[in-house]
């Protein structure tokens, strides 16, 4: 069934797709010149067939992410005021630090940790209590601690098909759970855990004065917020840890393999951010992002009426040859040049008005993270097991064809740097 399905793949990049059944056309791009052109025309909007796609990932209609551009617009400002302070970050990443890795490395011995799911569980608790911000009661924690996270998602060209067939409408709910049921029983599995925390969150959570779950309480009293949307916005926390969890799990394998930037870091805090782009531009978390306008294209290719879904494949317009020089080399000091991110070549957040509105928080908890890692006061070392190296040529390789992309192998020895060789 699995080989059926991927006859339908949509391949590569620079190509539009259609279907007579389709209402918009399907267009792929890595190209910053077609992104900008588009820019240019119209104001960039949620596609629905992404939309679609988020919200089976979301497991929710109604969250900032999947709503309509008015209701984005209006929660992301008042999510905005609610962010952490600058100074609260380094202790942030400290604690996820300790409760990932520093845990682990005990007795004098290197740790072997499988990375992917322990990150989504502390970040995912991270979340919860610094950027949804509240305190976890007994019964959430302890489901928290046993939860098997599973980081692995379907193919995106899977949903594209259902999509194009018509299988996101709700009455063939039943049928979409069937399939799930017995070709992806992960994300299966993962949306009966995303229903039961966000109950969990809702009932065993208090939360904390000027937190953004106050601020959610507080419109939903006032009659700005439906149920459904607070709730939609507890389970995007969820999706927000996967994203995060990519970017962090990737981050710390590069480190691990390019142990030379360690220094550099250390004497040097503005390289961390050098660093932290590097890795979302080789690694970026979320693989490709669509946004939509309606019918204003005319000619051959764009008939007038129909409107185009450009899709951002994030993956090839990082690594795009004509636009990155070395573009599959590990070198953060490409970042050292002047506008060396601009003209729409490096879109790990998006782009527009729909771009993550959590890319500041993001961003600032990767390179605390890093720069902690990094100090003297960490003490850890991270090493990569040797079939790792061998296989990989010492650096990470990334799951394609994911909406969020976490390393193939993700293991990783921690220990303390005065035990250096286990």
């Amino acid at each position: 069934m699995l080989k059926f399905i991927d006859r339908f793949r949509w391949k590569g990049s620079e190509q539009i797709y259609t279907l007579p059944w389709l209402k918009n056309r399907i267009e792929f791009s890595a190209n910053p010149d077609r992104i900008r052109e588009y820019a240019r025309s119209c104001p960039f909007t949620r596609s629905r067939l992404s939309m679609t796609i988020l919200k089976r990932f979301h497991l929710s209609n109604h969250s900032i992410v999947v709503s309509d551009d008015e209701h984005a617009h209006f929660l992301r400002k008042h999510f905005l005021q609610c962010m952490p302070d600058s100074h609260q970050f380094p202790e942030i990443a400290e604690g996820v630090v300790y409760r990932v890795l520093q845990r682990h490395a005990q007795g004098g011995t290197m740790s072997l940790v499988n990375l992917s799911s322990e990150v989504i569980r502390e970040v995912y608790r991270s979340l919860l209590l610094n950027l949804l911000g509240v305190e976890i009661l007994k019964p959430l924690e302890q489901y928290i601690d046993n939860i098997v996270f599973k980081p692995r998602t379907k193919l995106m060209h899977t949903d594209g098909l259902m999509y194009a067939l018509g299988l996101q409408f709700p009455g063939f709910g039943p049928m979409r759970t069937l399939v799930e049921m017995v070709f992806f029983k992960g994300d299966h599995y993962m949306r009966k855990v995303a229903r039961q925390l966000e109950d969990m969150v809702f009932i065993y959570s208090i939360p904390k004065q000027g937190s953004w779950f106050s601020a959610l309480l507080e419109l939903k009293a006032s009659g700005n917020l439906s149920t459904a949307q607070f709730r939609g916005e507890i389970t995007s926390t969820l999706v927000s840890a996967y994203a995060l969890s990519s970017a962090i799990s990737s981050m710390l394998l590069c480190l691990a393999a390019r142990q030379e930037y360690i220094d550099k870091i250390n004497n040097g805090k503005a390289f961390a951010h050098y660093f932290v782009k590097e890795v979302l531009r080789l690694y970026p978390p979320f693989q490709q992002f669509g946004y939509e306008q309606e019918g204003i294209w005319d000619g051959a290719q764009y008939p007038t009426g129909k409107g185009t879904d450009l899709f951002v494949f994030t993956y090839g317009l990082h690594r795009n040859p004509r636009f990155w020089k070395d573009p599959e080399e590990f070198y953060p000091e490409r970042f050292l040049t002047p506008r060396s991110s601009s003209d729409y070549k490096f879109l790990p957040f998006g782009v527009g008005q729909r771009s993550c509105v959590g890319r500041s928080y993001s961003m600032a908890m990767l390179v605390a993270l890093l720069e902690y890692l990094c100090s003297d006061e960490c003490g850890l070392a991270l090493l990569l097991p040797d079939d790792f190296v061998a296989n990989n040529k010492g650096m990470p390789i990334g799951l394609l064809g994911r909406l969020v992309s976490f390393p193939v192998d993700d293991r990783i020895y921690v220990g303390f740097k005065e035990y250096p060789n286990g």
